[in-house]
């Protein structure tokens, strides 16, 4: 059974990057059965934040189209949304401070991995919840442990497969992890092209 759940996580990309991640253990009796009782489930904020970023997208979305005319408008909103997002991700976060609070390897639309020192059973659910820091979004859903490797004699770690998350919240979960992957290769390719530039401002000047 954890084979097919750990192949289930093994069809979503996951991307190398850090985000925290709040965790708290909860019985498999716990985990909500149907869509209906997972958004019943959902703290009022976290289903406020996720809307504000999606009507967010939709009204900047049109202004794309609008070539250097709405340019400036475009920076100006960014910049006020951008301030609401901060907010929110300030309030979202204190939320249910009890959550054991970590930082996740990496995540995707399967689910997520992270390293503690904690111990946990493979089986063990979770009631969790992603904070998308570049995204100023956060998703609210469980998670099962599928696999556990031993990273030394303290930590292991955890391959945490979504088994109740809306729909919309698995999207924007993809959605940001693939973001992720253009903003590394921007950074990657912008670090080469730096890397040529300095080799050849010090290659020395050939006499003449």
């Amino acid at each position: 059974m954890n084979n097919e759940k750990l192949t289930e996580f093994e069809q979503y990309f996951q991307i190398a990057e850090s985000n925290r991640v709040n965790l708290f253990a909860v019985d498999k009796q716990s985990v909500p059965q149907s869509a209906a009782q997972l958004e019943a489930d959902i703290p009022p904020l976290f289903k406020l934040a996720n809307e504000v970023s999606e009507l967010e997208q939709s009204s900047l979305r049109p202004l794309r189209n609008l070539g250097d005319i709405a340019q400036e408008l475009a920076v100006f909103l960014q910049a006020q949304s951008r301030k609401i997002d901060l907010i929110m991700s300030h309030i979202l976060a204190s939320e249910q401070p009890e959550d054991n609070a970590l930082y996740c390897d990496s995540y995707g639309g399967g689910g997520v991995k992270l390293t503690s020192s904690q111990v946990y059973s493979l089986g063990q659910a979770f009631r969790t919840k992603l904070f998308l820091q570049h995204e100023a979004s956060a998703v609210y859903c469980y998670t099962e442990i599928v696999a556990i490797d031993k990273i030394d004699d303290e930590h292991y770690q955890y391959t945490l497969l979504f088994i109740a998350i809306r729909d919309s919240d698995q999207e924007l979960v993809v959605r940001a992890s693939l973001h992720a992957q253009t903003r590394q290769l921007k950074k990657r390719q912008q670090h080469q092209t730096e890397k040529s530039t300095g080799e050849h401002e010090n290659k020395p000047e050939q006499s003449l």
